[in-house]
């Protein structure tokens, strides 16, 4: 416990005595680092908080489920606690968005370099990208001007945008181009099912099937009534007269003629009348012009979704609106973020009273080994003359002792 006062002690003694040394090292690191602070070029740090496209897709139709996608992550399978703005911030580090920073600013013969590959290494040590805790996306930029500082980081804003409204538009005419075939797809078919039930109407008279078999049931039943009207007649005067007698023979021609007209709304003639479709057939005529009326039905339908929904996708192919809110543009900073002055100077003069100490202990010690030790403290001189004789002063002090 002695020995370790004793030892403290004799460290402050040292201090004490060599406390000029200290104060003047300590004063000469610290106005060196004022005066290096002073001199290092100022950075400027501009920066844009945007909030990306919402993840949604506007819809072509109602009936069809085709959609158009508005964003460049529409679609996407991201991966866990990804999200649309990570998606982003990764498309603005890729080349394609540099090369169109870099020519709308001109930065090659800003930065004098002749290569996009060197002005890309700027960008990617200057710029930097990041998802905020609420998933808005931050660029910031960093240079000695600072309007260009804030040029870049809008730029890079707007690159982004017109990118996200180049994949809309792609995707949009990719769309639209579908739509139009399958919209002219759909026009033939309507042709061919509206031909085919024009030529099954014009070829069986099938205007209205119920209304027309409801007629011709009807002219049917009457005929009937009158079949057996006469068939009753005829009986009661074969009883009284003979078998040539006119009355008979009359007879017998209007029951053929009955059931000629019979036989006709059973089976259809080729008078061109509405009555003239087959009553026998009606229920397979009805399964067939019900179908061929749904076919036609179904192609007016689909064709006047595809109309609308063509001439949606293009207005948004035309469509030049910002698909992406810039909350907060990049303004010239007015303050450099660093070189950090006071941080400098600090950080400095605080390493500068250790190694202060160090020295003063360092030369103590040396003085010692001087007196108590001249074989050691040669060969620490020899250390020093072949080590730290480029110091100016070494090599002299060494010479003088």
């Amino acid at each position: 416990m002695d020995d370790k006062e004793f030892n403290l002690w004799k460290i402050l003694e040292v201090i004490a005595l060599r406390i000029k040394f200290i104060l003047i090292f300590v004063a000469a690191v610290a106005v060196v680092s004022a005066v290096i602070s002073l001199l290092l070029p100022r950075w400027y740090k501009a920066g844009t908080l945007l909030l990306p496209p919402k993840e949604e897709s506007m819809k072509l139709g109602q009936s069809t489920g085709i959609e158009d996608l508005i964003s460049i992550t529409s679609g996407l399978v991201l991966p866990i606690r990804a999200t649309p703005s990570d998606v982003y911030a990764r498309i603005l580090k890729s080349r394609a968005v540099a090369e169109k920073v870099i020519t709308a600013n001109n930065l090659k013969d800003y930065y004098h370099l002749n290569s996009d590959v060197d002005v890309i290494k700027v960008l990617e040590n200057q710029a930097e990208f990041r998802v905020t805790d609420e998933g808005l996306l931050q660029i910031t930029y960093a240079d000695k001007n600072p309007r260009m500082a804030a040029q870049i980081a809008n730029s890079f804003a707007d690159e982004l945008d017109k990118l996200n409204r180049e994949v809309s538009t792609s995707r949009a005419k990719i769309t639209r181009e579908f739509i139009a075939s399958r919209l002219a797809e759909i026009s033939r078919d309507l042709d061919s099912a509206r031909t085919a039930l024009r030529d099954f109407q014009d070829k069986y008279k099938a205007v209205d099937l119920d209304q027309q078999t409801q007629l011709a049931i009807q002219s049917a039943v009457s005929l009937k009534v009158a079949l057996a009207e006469s068939e009753i007649e005829l009986k009661v005067k074969e009883k009284s007269l003979s078998p040539t007698h006119p009355d008979v023979i009359a007879l017998q021609r209007k029951i053929q003629e009955i059931k000629g007209q019979i036989a006709t709304l059973e089976n259809g003639s080729g008078d061109g009348s509405i009555l003239s479709l087959p009553v026998a057939s009606v229920p397979a005529l009805k399964i067939k012009l019900a179908e061929l009326t749904g076919k036609v039905k179904e192609s007016e339908a689909l064709y006047q979704t595809l109309s609308q929904q063509l001439e949606n996708v293009k207005i948004q192919e035309k469509m030049d609106t910002p698909t992406i809110s810039v909350l907060d543009k990049a303004y010239p900073p007015e303050l450099p973020y660093r070189p950090q002055k006071t941080r400098i100077v600090l950080i400095s003069t605080l390493a500068a009273v250790f190694l202060a100490i160090f020295l003063a202990l360092f030369l103590n010690y040396l003085s010692h080994l001087e007196k108590n030790s001249p074989d050691d403290y040669s060969r620490a001189r020899t250390f020093f003359n072949v080590f730290l004789g480029w110091i100016p002063g070494i090599n002299k002090k060494n010479s003088n002792r």
